[in-house]
């Protein structure tokens, strides 16, 4: 379909440059443009950037398709196979951005053994979102550090204890728990044999922490000269062992450190490599308790850092257990901004998201969250896409069953896995209408999910790329605004993308 932007008259005045509006161009797929390699711009206005010196949000979804989750029930396989399709079907919800989940098992199945076939799948998966305009977040992830701590079956747990599911992360070798049980208190990590694996690794008990380095130094030198990678996510919700304190302040901080410089060192090995982002999770009891927990500043001399919490107040935080609202969803925004400031850099939650069977009823808290994060400027990863049915948040206990249908973005029914689409409550929020990439530097963001509309305004040199906007499906979006011109709507797969050239000081609005 081809469409042709509304015209709306301006108010003329002498600081204000009228828009000019252009024919739509054909049809095209998101993927029209290459992607252009983001970095992070620290300091008083820190954001990411890409290469057009245009701000951009990473604004997308988690998928663990490619991940190595215990399997429970043999008969229900632990994730879905991940396709080309999955990176469409993202890209036409809106996204620009996916954090694709890796382990460590798979990459290093045998210590020193690099797999390179399971690289070939990474690097396959990052070509197909590359195609449809995705950036790629490549993210370490673990919980309850691995697969290989699970109560084995007809094992007696200690009084208080329960029997454990396994869950993902290091592989068997490095999985050193020294005869602690695997039983559990009511939380995951609440395990003696994980708490001793975590305390192995922090204090690097025969060398794990640093083959972990290496492995990253492996895959940093494979994707050195990717745009389409956007950085790497240096581990998934790390625990503190048995060394509170210390760990947060010590040794989260040394481990960064050493894979930061693993990773640089690779890319400089490498023909047109380059710096990608480091994104840096403080402790995982910042997903219970979001308050400042984070590694020391001091660790990170590297200018491409971004600080990376997981924003789950208002969905799993511990006061909800509780039956109580400890934590605000812009009180948790706020004490992100604070940390991030800390770190003169900006904030990226890698996870968030509801969950549960009425989407209807969470829905006014993801708008809540939606409003954040575009006052704050920020973006993030819902979790997750496509959860299994075998998965381990799916059974839960190692003798759980799986529920009628699980609560990823786009559900599935369990046992078939069959895809039964996203709760269009979510779909409305996740995808309103979004810069992309803005020239400059962003000064405020307002979009409305429930009309489509948005009003966003910015400060740009001369230098600067276009404006690119994504807007959902809907009426033909009208465009106006100040010191913004050539502007053209495209169709594209879930809605249109808006693109116009700013100067200045500029504002653009999109109305239906």
């Amino acid at each position: 379909m081809v469409v042709v932007v509304a015209l709306v008259a301006l108010v003329a005045g002498a600081l204000l440059a009228p828009a000019t509006f252009g024919r739509a161009r054909s049809a095209a797929s998101s993927s029209s443009s290459a992607l252009s390699p983001v970095h992070v711009v620290r300091g008083s206005s820190a954001r990411i950037e890409d290469a057009q010196h245009r701000q951009v949000f990473l604004r997308g979804v988690n998928t663990n398709q490619l991940g190595d989750y215990y399997e429970a029930d043999p008969g229900l396989p632990s994730t879905v196979p991940l396709t080309e399709d999955d990176f469409a079907q993202m890209a036409a919800v809106g996204f620009d951005s996916v954090r694709l989940i890796v382990h460590w098992s798979l990459l290093e199945p045998r210590r020193g053994v690099f797999d390179q076939a399971y690289l070939r799948r990474v690097k396959q998966a990052v070509g197909w979102a590359s195609s449809h305009g995705l950036y790629v977040v490549l993210d370490m992830h673990q919980d309850a550090w691995g697969k290989y701590i699970a109560t084995p079956p007809g094992q007696t747990c200690p009084p208080g204890l329960q029997p454990a599911i396994g869950w993902d992360g290091a592989p068997k070798w490095a999985t050193i728990t020294d005869g602690m049980t695997t039983c559990r208190e009511q939380l995951r990590e609440l395990s003696p044999a994980v708490g001793q694996a975590f305390a192995n690794f922090w204090l690097d008990r025969d060398g794990i922490q640093t083959e972990l380095v290496h492995t990253w130094a492996k895959l940093a030198k494979a994707f050195a000269a990717d745009p389409a990678v956007a950085g790497y996510d240096l581990l998934n919700e790390p625990h503190p062992g048995y060394t509170p304190g210390v760990t947060d302040l010590v040794f989260l901080g040394r481990y960064y450190a050493a894979a930061i410089d693993a990773i640089r060192s690779a890319e400089r090995s490498v023909p047109h490599g380059f710096a990608h982002i480091a994104f840096a999770e403080p402790m995982d009891t910042w997903s219970a308790a979001p308050v400042g927990v984070s590694p020391a500043p001091a660790f990170i001399a590297d200018a491409q850092i971004v600080f990376a919490p997981h924003l789950y107040a208002g969905s799993i935080t511990a006061d909800r257990s509780l039956g109580v609202d400890l934590f605000s969803i812009p009180a948790e925004f706020d004490e992100a901004q604070r940390e991030a400031d800390r770190y003169q850099t900006t904030f990226w939650s890698g996870e968030w998201g509801w969950f549960g069977s009425n989407p209807n009823a969470s829905a006014p808290s993801v708008a809540e969250y939606a409003a954040q994060e575009d006052a704050h400027l920020v973006g993030g990863a819902w979790w997750q896409w496509k959860q299994a049915c075998g998965d381990p948040h799916s059974l839960g206990t190692p003798d759980g069953h799986p529920p009628a249908q699980t609560d990823s973005l786009v559900r599935l029914a369990c046992p078939s896995n069959t895809p039964l689409g996203i709760a269009p409550a979510f779909q409305r929020i996740l995808g309103r209408a979004y810069p992309r990439a803005a020239p400059g530097t962003l000064q405020s963001l307002d979009s409305n999910p429930t009309t489509g509309a948005l009003h966003l305004t910015g400060v740009t040199a001369a230098s600067a790329g276009p404006l690119d906007i994504w807007v959902p499906a809907g009426a033909i979006p009208i465009v106006s605004g100040a010191h913004i011109s050539d502007a053209h709507v495209t169709s594209v797969p879930g809605g249109y993308r808006v693109t116009a050239t700013a100067s200045g000081r500029y504002q653009l609005s999109v109305t239906r």
